[in-house]
């Protein structure tokens, strides 16, 4: 539990308030007892009606301060809760992917993390609501027990009732918030690919199928709010029955004197609230069952977690950049990486960078090339194999190949809905002169001085206001603004003409020191590589310099006249 010191003190505010009520009650019955003779002289009825009016305001100032402890504790809670889920999977040792599509990590942050602490929140009012059902009902068995009984049967009732509705609401509530999400994620989908939609004439079909989708969530959401509702009708229909058989039984009582009009007050006053006991317990069942379902939602989230984490006082520390000598040697040995899925991956890779060299990793579509690198700068998990830099073992690669040792690009770069130069810098504290370095070594300057507000025009959502090359490059940017020792990127000049290829390689090379491990299928990159690995079904089916590969591979000539017939025919003029 966060902050166990407020919750306790919230609560105890909480029964404060529902206990108050009790006073008005013992009050009322003085005062009517007094008016009708039945009890002895004491306080004047203005007196009585006077304590009446001050047990009345009293609760109201209790209920201020018990929901401002309450909800700066929840607050607090959902602020630690969330910061502690994002801590995890931005700063965890380890790859870090969150499972499901970004609508889906997006309800479990909000919806969830909501849903978990409102069940939190139902404590204080069941706990209250148990408080004065507790202390009414000992006061009413000591006035008279016969009475007392026809207000607890209808309440054991409840009890046995709300068992059978909470099962349902179980069950519905992890199919709504199911649905929710996959609605939510449908969504963002669409906004984002609204060019794609619009080419393929496809806006009735997606609105179809966004349509479905709501009539699935709004069903499962009425039948999930059917049964909270059932549960809160039985409860007051239950409220009203126990004020019935009041009324039946103390009328018979009342003629044979052993009750009072002051004590029918009194029970009047408490049975609503005293009953409404269990009908308060139902819905922190429910609460508890709907908390279940989310709180489940958020250790999938989280894969591996411990499940203290996502309540730690102090969240998971951002990885701290140690001081590391230069790279002078990269080795990966024996390094294997498999798709939890597929099963397929890399297996028992090698191979050696030394400073300033590149090294380019080429090979047909599904040979493993793309996983090579996600395994090398950690973003996939290492099966077997070692990674050594500068001959010491990396233990790590999620948290060790990161700037300023390491910057990687992946193959499809995500931008932000913000500027270009946010964008490339991401918070980097860089001067200018840094940051015109990045935009040349990228080739984006002509680009930048076309765009309508130069560095500071907003890019869209996923860069949707720019080209794929122009994608690309801001990415390429990104990765030399923080000056790294290795440049890992994953076919960084796929969407590239042949001209602005060119410049980006050449530009690269000639700038010097740059170490670089890229997967490309560019004519350029083979020449300036210093060695090539050629990958075939997850293993290197070849190795050595251009010229070596074009002598002793058969693969590798396959794929490079395959390269320059393309390339050929992307230069021949439309006729």
């Amino acid at each position: 539990m966060t902050r166990p010191g407020l919750f306790a003190l919230g609560m105890s505010l909480y029964g404060v308030f529902y206990a108050l009520p009790l006073v008005p009650g013992l009050i009322q019955r003085r005062i009517f007892d007094t008016l009708t003779g039945h009890h002895p002289v004491g306080l004047n009825v203005w007196s009585l009606i006077g304590l009446w009016f001050a047990a009345q305001i009293a609760p109201l100032v209790a209920y201020y301060f018990a929901v401002w402890t309450f909800q700066t504790f929840t607050t607090l809670s959902r602020v630690m809760v969330r910061t502690n889920l994002l801590g995890w999977l931005m700063f965890a040792r380890g790859p870090r992917r969150p499972k499901g599509t970004a609508g889906e990590s997006l309800s479990r942050f909000r919806d969830d993390v909501n849903e978990t602490l409102s069940f939190m929140e139902g404590w204080a009012d069941t706990f209250g609501q148990a408080l004065f059902a507790v202390l009414a009902l000992a006061i009413m068995w000591r006035i008279d027990s016969l009475v007392t009984v026809a207000v607890i049967a209808p309440m054991l009732l409840v009890v046995v009732i709300t068992q059978r509705i909470t099962a349902g609401i179980h069950k519905y509530s992890r199919v709504a918030r199911e649905a929710e999400a996959r609605v939510t994620s449908f969504v963002g989908e669409m906004f984002t690919a609204v060019q794609a939609i619009r080419v393929a004439a496809a806006e009735p079909r997606v609105l179809g199928r966004l349509e479905a989708l709501n009539d699935v969530r709004r069903r499962t959401a009425v039948r999930y709010r059917i049964y909270v509702t059932l549960l809160d009708t039985f409860g007051v229909g239950t409220s009203n029955l126990a004020l019935g058989l009041v009324l039946l039984l103390a009328a018979s009582a009342m003629r044979d004197g052993r009750f009072t009009v002051g004590d029918f007050t009194l029970f009047a006053a408490y049975v609503g609230a005293a009953t409404s006991a269990p009908r308060w317990l139902g819905r922190l069942l429910a609460r508890k069952r709907t908390a279940d379902v989310a709180f489940m939602r958020i250790s999938t989230l989280l894969g591996d977690a411990p499940d203290a984490m996502i309540t730690a006082a102090a969240p998971t520390a951002p990885r701290v950049i140690m001081e590391t000598p230069r790279l002078e040697t990269l080795e990966v040995r024996g390094l294997t990486s498999l798709h939890t899925t597929s099963g397929l991956g890399v297996h028992d890779i090698d191979f050696t960078l030394r400073r300033g060299q590149v090294t380019i990793v080429t090979g047909r579509v599904g040979s493993g090339k793309s996983t090579l690198l996600k395994a090398v700068v950690g973003l996939l998990p290492i099966e077997a194999g070692e990674i050594a830099w500068n001959g010491t073992p990396v233990d790590d690669p999620a948290t060790f190949m990161t700037p300023p040792r390491c910057a990687y690009t992946a193959q499809t770069p995500r931008l932000f809905t913000e500027s270009l130069s946010e964008n490339i810098l991401m918070g980097l504290d860089a001067p200018a002169s840094s940051l015109d370095q990045a935009v040349r070594l990228a080739v984006l300057e002509d680009d930048v001085e076309r765009l309508g507000e130069g560095l500071e025009t907003k890019v869209g959502t996923r860069g949707v206001t720019l080209s794929g090359g122009q994608v690309q490059r801001a990415a390429a940017a990104r990765m030399f603004a923080r000056a790294p020792e290795l440049l890992v990127f994953d076919d960084a000049s796929s969407a590239l003409d042949v001209r602005t290829e060119h410049t980006f390689w050449q530009r690269l090379f000639e700038s010097g020191g740059h170490t670089c491990l890229a997967v490309s299928h560019r004519l350029e990159a083979y020449r300036h590589a210093h060695e090539i690995l050629v990958l075939d079904q997850g293993r290197v089916a070849a190795r050595g310099s251009l010229r070596d590969l074009l002598r002793d591979s058969p693969l590798f000539r396959e794929i490079w006249h395959e390269i320059v017939h393309a390339s050929a025919q992307a230069q021949e003029p439309v006729g």
